[in-house]
């Protein structure tokens, strides 16, 4: 009877295993893959969706596409897992697994501020892009039917909290959107009438940067009308704007939380897992402490580092997980011993806006157009189908002599 692995999400943990089998395993095992969407999201260009500078189906594929016909997929949602039993539940249907991949992503964390989930937008999927390029349209499109210069004023104000890689490349796209396209489409609407902050809790933008790129990346921001407001914790958010750690008040019609993420749970109802932070413990081998045939990879994986907080969760990592385990699976069916993950960094890269980036690869700095196009070569090359790339290709090279289609989603 064939061995079946059972991979439980598609986004680059999950499908960088499926990648990396091996041809025989391929063969000879039954697959199935398991996702809540039935498409691989690339995520590190969801601010491009939201900034309009991309359509929403540029940065998506399909993933029977991806897949061989064979493999099996489940749009679906996990409900728990029996380590035990080894079977995944989920709300239709219970499935036996001989090996388990879970790479279920992660989700916003708020970090218990109150008001932030209930008055802040995100941006972690496709329909937060999309919602966020939709509220920026028809906010510009309300100010523009206003008579009333401070009523104008007071919609015109976004604001969007920390200031990571998704927090800054959301600001630089937001920033050319409403200060070069919009500004250019609605005759009553000037720069002056906009008012953009980045609000940062720490010293400085982009931390894992070299300090001389954070230095380039925090001046060009301001060069582009971006507000930053370094050492500034939320304490709260509200309707109308937030609450600063010391009692200030800060007016915004738009808040966007970008302040960090949280690994997505997973329910072992037999309880085998050891849970530190949100985080699944795992060996070096990525397997889940107390089993030997479960991988837990990605934003969900708590992989034992010298200090203890396990490595970051980016896409990056999640990818190369995905490929050391697709070996080790092959390893596992063969009863070799599991090959220990070591994670080579490749590289930090965060765009600016067009034309403007920073990256940091291999101990060698770059800043401005140059790091821009690596940015977009290396981000282009990460797309599995050659149709994908040639569309986001044509769509990135229409955008250097165009405005951004501002159509509403």
């Amino acid at each position: 009877m064939k061995k079946h692995i059972l991979i439980l999400g598609a986004g680059f943990g999950g499908i960088y295993t499926y990648k990396s089998l091996p041809k025989w395993v391929r063969n000879n095992c039954e697959i199935t893959i398991i996702d809540k969407r039935n498409h691989f999201l690339f995520t590190p260009l969801l601010p491009e969706v939201a900034g309009a500078s991309l359509d929403v189906h540029d940065i998506v594929e399909p993933i029977r596409d991806i897949i061989s016909p064979h493999v099996h997929f489940i749009q679906s949602t996990v409900v728990s897992i029996d380590t035990k039993k080894q079977t995944v539940e989920l709300p239709d249907r219970e499935l036996h697994y001989d090996v388990l991949v879970s790479s279920l992503g992660s989700t916003t964390h708020f970090f218990g501020t109150p008001g932030a989930e209930e008055f802040s937008y995100i941006l972690k999927d496709l329909d937060d892009a999309a919602e966020l390029r939709n509220r920026f349209i028809d906010i510009f499109e309300e100010a523009s039917r206003t008579a009333d210069e401070q009523e104008r004023k007071r919609l015109l104000t976004f604001m969007v909290v920390g200031a990571g890689p998704t927090g800054v490349e959301l600001t630089g796209e937001a920033a050319e959107l409403f200060f070069e396209t919009f500004t250019d489409q609605f005759e009553d609407i000037s720069a002056s009438d906009i008012t953009l902050y980045l609000v940062n809790g720490g010293d400085e933008v982009l931390s894992m940067f070299d300090k001389k790129l954070r230095t380039y990346a925090a001046e060009t921001l301001v060069r582009d009308h971006v507000i930053l407001k370094n050492n500034v914790r939320v304490s709260e958010v509200a309707a109308d704007g937030v609450v600063t750690a010391d009692g200030e008040f800060i007016s915004a019609h738009t808040v966007v939380w970008a302040a960090g993420v949280t690994a997505n749970s997973l329910t072992c109802s037999c309880g085998s897992f050891e849970v530190e932070r949100g985080r699944i413990k795992v060996n070096e081998s990525l397997v889940a402490d107390n089993t030997n045939n479960v991988f837990i990879i990605g934003d969900m994986s708590l992989f034992p580092t010298e200090d203890g907080r396990g490595l970051p969760m980016t896409a990056q990592i999640a990818k190369q997980q995905g490929t050391q385990t697709g070996k080790n699976i092959s390893r596992l069916l063969q009863e070799k011993p599991l090959e220990k993950f070591v994670y080579h960094e490749k590289g930090l890269l965060a765009s600016l806006g067009s034309f403007d980036a920073v990256a940091q690869i291999k101990g060698f700095k770059f800043k401005g157009f140059l790091a821009w196009f690596m940015w977009r070569t290396i981000y282009l090359f990460n797309f599995a189908s050659h149709k994908k790339r040639l569309k986001i290709m044509v769509d990135w090279t229409v955008n250097l002599f165009s405005h951004r289609d501002t159509t509403r989603l």
